[in-house]
């Protein structure tokens, strides 16, 4: 048909062969049919599919007819071919073409692409007469699905491993490196393990956890294989130990000292140590009185942070130049770990201690004493005045609720106490009822009056000494007047003179030191007299 069409433009009259001009002159002679031509990947060459998707390859060429889009069948390395453009094709008007090609049916191993080429129409799917069909063939540089395909055996996700030191074991590339991996105690990244796969491409690596937290029981591990010849690849695999790799460490916290004068508190400060933390955690600190409320603390960095190794934390805690004698506790919170640990610590007025600690020599331990006297004696340092307390037990151990009885207590008046003299020595006679008693006493500084300098210095408690007071055989009883009562030296209370208040100040002061911490706040010894 298209030949005798053409012997009929031949024979068609010259007025018609002018009237179409130069049209007929322009149609020239039809295109023949040619095949496409791949500028990339080259026609031989080797293309690098290692980053990215490894079966995804961009195909770039010439001579696609506009209207057209490729075809692209490619041997999956057994015969059987299959189609590798699914997304169509971008032409362009000087034939130009370019396109994603999906190599993801090539058989595990397989590197080489044997591609079937052709053309059609873009909206019938037609092939197109006019592309010759060709054979393309070129090489990838890893396997789109690895010979060895890489998977981790053990541990598998969610397995509890019974043992502190697993082997991890599985598939990988032959020869290739395989690295396991994990989040350690500082929220970095520790290397467990490496070994090397293989030649049947099974490998086993013994691993360590000892950068874990300590009492953590992990949350799982990378495993990676690395070999220039086979693809790169990472497995997170999430499983738990059922003893953690590294033991706990129990939270402890103390303060040295505990207790400090207000210049030593806002000078050398109360050193602090702990142990419990997360390992270089964030801790933050705060320090409250007596009511609660937060009080204020010398110049800090802003963070401070415990011991990357062991979660373990120490610090100096300074306040400010305006702190006052109180009890503050000192809380110390981790802030990744949420761990809350505290400790409590006394200000107090400055105080000096005197040295040597005074010693009652008599009477003894467990003495019976016969009469309705008694004769304390013992050494302290020279030059200060002893304070006495001789009374019941309970009245030492905190038990006694009442004023005591006549005749059954003893405290030294501050305002006279018993002097030690040139030699250390001391003695004070008492009258007392009988009965059993304790007695201890502490030295103090003097005025220059002889009273006790209530601001002044004071020493450690005394030896403790219990005795026992016993009547004296009972004469014939002897009529006469009755006469005043004579207060013996010192001060004797009394249950008609003694007030609760002053047996209880009497009491702090010699029992458990209660009134020598009080006296560091108020920077006073407080004792009434009964007159």
């Amino acid at each position: 048909m298209r030949s005798s069409a053409r012997r009929g433009l031949v024979a068609a009259p010259t007025a018609l062969a002018l009237a179409l001009g130069g049209v007929l002159l322009a149609a020239g002679p039809a295109s023949a049919a040619a095949p496409v031509t791949i500028t990339s990947p080259a026609p031989g060459s080797t293309y690098d599919n290692s980053t990215g998707l490894p079966q995804v390859v961009p195909i770039t060429g010439t001579g696609l007819p506009q209207a057209d889009t490729l075809v692209l069948t490619y041997d999956r390395g057994d015969g059987t071919f299959v189609n590798g453009i699914f997304g169509g094709t971008t032409t362009n008007a000087d034939t130009s073409f370019s396109t994603n090609a999906n190599f993801g049916d090539l058989l595990p191993g397989e590197t080489t692409v044997v591609a079937n080429l052709s053309g059609a129409n873009a909206q019938s799917g037609v092939a197109d007469p006019e592309v010759t069909p060709s054979t393309y063939t070129f090489e990838l540089a890893v396997a789109p699905n690895p010979g060895f395909p890489f998977r981790v055996d053990y541990p598998g996700v969610g397995t509890v491993v019974d043992t502190t030191n697993p082997v991890f074991t599985g598939v990988a590339a032959p020869n290739s490196t395989v690295t396991v991996t994990y989040s350690n105690k500082n929220l970095g990244n520790s290397v467990a393990g490496t070994a090397t796969a293989r030649p049947d491409g099974t490998f086993a690596v013994p691993t360590t956890f000892l950068d874990l937290a300590p009492g953590s029981l992990g949350s799982g591990a990378n495993v990676t294989q690395s070999n220039p010849a086979a693809q790169v690849g990472t497995l997170g695999v999430a499983f738990t130990f059922a003893e953690p790799p590294v033991p706990t460490i129990a939270p402890t916290i103390t303060a040295t000292p505990a207790e400090v004068t207000v210049d030593e508190a806002s000078t050398t400060g109360i050193a602090v140590a702990a142990t419990g933390f997360s390992p270089g955690e964030e801790v933050t600190t705060v320090v409250t009185d007596s009511e609660g409320a937060v009080v204020t603390l010398a110049d800090r960095a802003l963070n401070y942070y415990a011991d990357d190794s062991v979660g373990a934390y120490a610090d100096t805690i300074v306040f400010a130049d305006d702190v006052v004698a109180d009890d503050y506790t000192i809380t110390l919170t981790g802030v990744r770990s949420g761990i809350v640990q505290a400790v409590d610590v006394t200000v107090a007025d400055e105080i000096v201690l005197l040295t040597p600690t005074p010693v009652i020599t008599s009477p003894t331990e467990g003495q019976v004493v016969t009469g309705g006297t008694v004769v304390i004696s013992g050494t302290g340092p020279v030059g200060t005045g002893i304070v006495l307390q001789v009374g019941d037990a309970s009245y030492f151990d905190g038990t006694a609720t009442e004023t005591p009885a006549e005749g059954r207590y003893y405290v030294t008046d501050l305002a006279d106490p018993i002097l030690v003299d040139a030699q250390g020595n001391w003695t004070v006679s008492i009258s007392l009822l009988p009965g059993e008693y304790l007695t201890q006493a502490i030295a103090a500084e003097l005025n220059a009056d002889g009273s006790v300098d209530e601001t002044g210095g004071v020493s450690a408690f005394s030896n403790t000494v219990a005795f026992s007071l016993v009547a004296a055989a009972v004469a014939p009883p002897v009529v006469t007047p009755a006469a005043p009562v004579t207060r013996p030296a010192g001060l004797a209370y009394t249950g008609s003179e003694a007030s609760q208040g002053v047996v209880g100040a009497a009491l702090l002061l010699l029992v458990g030191g209660g009134l020598l911490v009080a006296a560091r706040r108020r920077r006073a010894l407080t004792v009434d007299s009964a007159e």
